[in-house]
């Protein structure tokens, strides 16, 4: 009996060493298909849904790895207190290196597109083509005529350094107030500018509404003082942008739009920049089969 007591007590030793050593990464992710690998990251809150078009696309070639960042469109937040964002990052080239993903074409949407950029930047060797889809290194060097960088970004990190400070209360409190009726209703109409299916609409700010409110202010913060101009010059993969420039206050024209992003890339040493005719912000619902052929030749070509 003694004997047996001491196997079982092995047997659950090893059972909790093991699940120990069990890597543990804090965004979510969907896998389907197979073939060459790809890591797709949706935009600012966004879900993995998001792509589910293009996965249906590419999941009899491609390994799609669709991923939602902690704490977004009802995925568990971080546990992290702070550089939530820095731990996305830390967090995907982990599960890249740990899961033996061999140089994945990296795919980013907007503010998940900065983040990729900066996963490209930091791990360059890890990445296959990298396909950036309306994601800048720097959002006020595009968004912006006039700005002053040392003041944005110092603003910006006094900001940051407050909403640490907030209570849970606090934040519960500033969600409510955002998901109220009149603000969903502000929301909609800016939301036109970006996509003009409202089914669409809908989806996005039930996306919005699922997500932690805390994570979501703390890693757009983060965001805005990550400025990656320079340090695009250390992506050594191929990288493909597909544009939109419809839709923002700014910007008024697509040689304006290709004016500002060639400007934001000009250290990229390897670079093929599109943009739309007609599509909006979400390209891979306002122009699709445009997004998908030009995604489809870069991809035919380099990977």
């Amino acid at each position: 009996m003694k004997t047996l007591s001491l196997f079982i007590l092995t047997c659950l030793l090893l059972a909790v060493n093991s699940k120990a050593e069990t890597p543990v990464y804090s965004f979510g992710v969907r896998i389907t298909g197979e073939g060459k690998p790809m890591i797709l990251i949706p935009g600012n809150k966004g879900s993995a849904d998001t792509y589910n078009e293009v996965v249906a696309h590419y999941k009899s070639r491609y390994k799609c790895y669709v991923i939602t960042l902690a704490g977004f469109a009802g995925q568990t937040p971080s546990d992290a207190h702070d550089h939530l964002l820095l731990k996305q990052r830390d967090d995907i080239i982990r599960y890249i290196v740990n899961e033996h993903i061999h140089k994945p074409v990296l795919v980013g949407f907007s503010f998940g597109a900065g983040l990729a950029m900066w996963v490209a930047c930091t791990r360059p060797k890890l990445i296959g083509p990298f396909i950036d889809l309306d994601g800048t290194p720097f959002d006020a060097a595009v968004d912006v005529d006039h700005f002053d960088k040392d003041s944005l970004i110092k603003a910006d990190g006094e900001r940051y350094k407050k909403a640490l400070t907030r209570t849970p209360a606090y934040w519960k409190m500033r969600d409510s107030a955002f998901h109220s009726p009149a603000s969903n209703k502000e929301g909609a109409i800016y939301l036109q500018k970006l996509v003009s299916d409202t089914n669409r609409i809908a989806e996005i700010m039930r996306w919005d509404v699922a997500s932690d409110f805390r994570s979501g202010i703390l890693m757009n913060l983060e965001a805005d003082t990550l400025d990656l101009r320079e340090d695009v010059s250390k992506i050594k993969s191929p990288i493909l942008l597909l544009g939109s420039w419809q839709g923002y206050d700014v910007i008024k024209t697509k040689a304006d739009a290709e004016k500002r992003y060639g400007a934001a890339f000009a250290k990229a040493k390897n670079i093929t920049i599109r943009f739309s005719e007609n599509g909006k912000h979400f390209l891979m619902w306002e122009d699709f089969d445009w997004m998908i052929s030009e995604m489809d030749k870069f991809l035919a070509k380099n990977s």
